[in-house]
């Protein structure tokens, strides 16, 4: 113990040395934890960068700008497309709800007129006929004037559907068909008022090119009865592409007993019965030129399934979130 006090310095000297030391060993194990983890995500890095190297096409500023060139051309492409399909007339809805219901009561007291006084290409009268208190699509809104809810989505889809069933069915009337029995549309207004889905027409999907936040469509089915040439009147008219109305679906049925001809070619089941049609002057001539009626000389029942295509693009969303 006197050794200890005679030589006090000393051990101090001793002892902070050591606690130094160990103050050195502690930090240099905790910085050699730090540049063992540095290193580690250098050599992630590394690879990465190896790996994006050798990817083909590899990330250079070359690959990079050639990337924004297609995707610039592909943007232009898109365009065509679309403007391709959405050419013709534009429509305009509104959300007035008082609006839209009178445009709606106008549309069926106008069609309902317009059958009545109809006229054959010679001057006559040709009356189109219709079952009582038909709405052409609206028969709900016959008996009732349902208030509608201003600036409400699905208000401007009714007043949508009514334009689009405006144009089929001046198409359909146009055709000459002996009469019209049935004009559906995919009731959308009852979402509006929070009421379960009702039972009516809805297309089928597998047939539909309706895609969530891509294409919108809207639906529609019209039978009426007459001869093969009114139907084939009525795809030319809508051929002509004024609005984005493609044709889904045609069922026909026949009277009981009546002969039909089969006509076969190496088209679609639409093209061999009503030759090529689509979009554009020619495929309408050939419509024109096509082959003759299946159904010959006998008043037969047609089902038209239509759909209505407007293409959707992320800023259509944000500027009209309607």
């Amino acid at each position: 113990m006197d050794f200890f006090k005679k030589n006090l310095v000393f051990f101090l000297s001793i002892i902070i040395c050591l606690l130094a030391f160990a103050a050195g060993a502690f930090l240099a194990v905790g910085e050699a934890g730090k540049v063992k983890s540095a290193q580690s995500k250098i050599d992630s890095a590394e690879a990465q960068l190896k790996s994006f190297l050798m990817a083909n096409p590899s990330p250079t500023t070359e690959n990079v700008a050639a990337s924004d060139q297609d995707r610039v051309a592909l943007t232009k492409e898109l365009e065509k497309i679309r403007e391709n399909l959405q050419r013709g007339s534009r429509i305009n809805v509104s959300g007035d709800g008082v609006g839209v219901m009178a445009g709606i009561q106008q549309h069926i007291s106008e069609y309902q007129a317009r059958v009545e006084n109809q006229t054959s290409a010679d001057g006559e009268a040709a009356p189109i006929a219709i079952p009582a208190k038909f709405g052409f699509g609206f028969d709900k809104y016959i008996d009732t004037g349902s208030m509608l809810e201003d600036g409400n989505p699905f208000t401007k889809q009714l007043d949508k559907q009514r334009q689009v069933l405006s144009y089929i069915i001046n198409q359909l009337i146009d055709s000459s068909p002996a009469s019209i029995t049935d004009v559906k549309r995919e009731v959308l207004e009852v979402q509006a008022a929070g009421k379960a889905a009702e039972s009516g027409f809805q297309i089928n999907p597998a047939i539909s090119a309706r895609v969530s936040g891509a294409i919108e469509t809207m639906a529609f089915s019209v039978t009426f009865t007459g001869y093969t040439d009114s139907l084939r009147s009525f795809l030319n008219n809508l051929a002509e592409f004024e609005l984005p109305i493609v044709v889904r679906s045609v069922e026909v049925e026949r009277p009981q007993g009546s002969s039909t001809t089969q006509v076969r070619s190496s088209g679609t089941a639409l093209d061999d019965i009503f030759g090529a049609f689509g979009g554009g002057p020619a495929s309408t001539e050939a419509v024109k030129v096509a082959q003759k009626p299946v159904i010959s000389e006998n008043v037969s029942d047609f089902t038209v399934v239509l759909e209505f295509i407007e293409i959707i693009l992320p800023s259509d969303s944000e500027n009209n979130p309607s």
